[in-house]
């Protein structure tokens, strides 16, 4: 009898997981203040998600600690409140870097948004105890085993602040329109899912639950109904860029030649419509946004670094099919290009083997 019982308990458990939870988004009126206090009036009328369910280190299982979150929305923006309890000298609030997974000793709170409810693409939007955010496209060829399921070199313009309650901690955010894409339809019907990760028992826990075993990510996020009226906004954004330096080069003769250098230019994107973005740059810069950690490779293939500039990070799961393009390769002129070709015309004594002028893509 006894046996019986815990089958019963344990296909009503399974096939509660398998169905798709739904939360209702409520509409307000007065843009909301971000301070992480979660105490407008309309975070104590929305509905509430809840009863997070585990994905590691044991899945299946009811999250150790309670998570609740609530979701608001108006002509501007989409705002995202969650309450995780816990005890506060419990919660990990070590200082991060900005992007990425956040797997170091912290907590953190992440939404997923798949706007377009295809079951394939979407936006993270994650925010750490210590308010350290990260932001990332979730991809078509992501797998729901805890690890990188998103590209983090996609970055946007969004708001988040945490407060830290007698009984855990609040995230309050603010998601633009303009950072995120969808259809323009009267009555909008997204894929949404929640993630809490507690360092301290090592727990990644989702409100719909992410089977490990079972293939894909996003395919296994809920329902967010409710988001009536809301159109995307223009999106065209301008990202310039100036630089400037002096470099002294010492001359044969003695002393030295001073040269001031300057440079400028623009990436712009303009959204054609809710399927094709334009992107394009008026004298790029082909220095790196972010800096490269130096390694030495002694091994005859090259090392290839994460791409992060702008105007190469648009679209690019397109080119990413088998590793056949790598745009870290897209650069400049090879320095001394210009030097070897004005030294080989002036003497006819010297021949030219090999000066290549571009970068190969391949």
């Amino acid at each position: 009898m006894r046996s019986l019982f815990v089958l019963l308990a344990t296909l009503l458990a399974l096939s509660t997981w398998a169905q798709f939870k739904k939360l209702d988004a409520l509409k307000i009126n007065t843009p909301l203040k971000i301070d992480g206090q979660l105490n407008e009036a309309g975070w104590k009328q929305a509905s509430a998600a809840d009863s997070f369910i585990l994905n590691s280190p044991q899945f299946g299982i009811p999250a150790s600690q309670r998570t609740i979150v609530k979701i608001l929305y108006d002509d501007q923006a989409i705002y995202v409140g969650a309450y995780l309890y816990d005890d506060p000298q419990l919660v990990r609030k070590q200082l991060t870097a900005r992007d990425g997974e956040q797997r170091k000793d912290v907590d953190y709170f992440s939404v997923f948004f798949d706007t377009y409810n295809d079951d394939q693409n979407g936006f993270q939007f994650l925010v750490t105890s210590r308010n350290v955010q990260s932001d990332a496209r979730l991809l078509p060829n992501l797998s729901s085993q805890f690890g990188t399921p998103s590209d983090y070199s996609w970055d946007a313009v969004w708001e988040s602040k945490v407060h830290m309650q007698n009984d855990g901690w609040t995230v309050e955010m603010k998601i633009p329109y303009s950072a995120l894409r969808f259809s323009q339809k009267e009555a909008q019907d997204w894929g949404l899912n929640f993630q809490r990760y507690n360092r301290r028992n090592n727990e990644s826990s989702f409100w719909n639950a992410i089977d490990p075993n079972q293939n894909g990510f996003v395919n296994q996020f809920g329902d967010l109904a409710g988001l009536q009226n809301i159109k995307p906004p223009i999106r065209l954004s301008f990202l310039p860029y100036v630089t400037a330096g002096i470099r002294k080069v010492p001359l044969p003769a003695g002393g030295s030649k001073t040269d001031v250098l300057r440079n400028g230019g623009m990436d712009v994107k303009y959204g054609v419509n809710e399927s094709f973005t334009l992107d394009a740059t008026l004298i790029p810069d082909f220095g790196q946004v972010i800096s490269d950690n130096v390694i030495l490779n002694l091994s005859p293939y090259e090392v290839q670094f994460q791409e992060n500039r702008p105007f190469f990070t648009e679209g690019i799961e397109l080119f990413n099919k088998a590793g056949l393009f790598y745009s870290r390769r897209v650069g400049g002129t090879p320095r001394g290009y210009n030097a070897v070709r004005n030294m080989v015309n002036s003497d006819p004594n010297l021949l030219l083997v090999s000066n290549p002028g571009v970068t190969q893509l391949y």
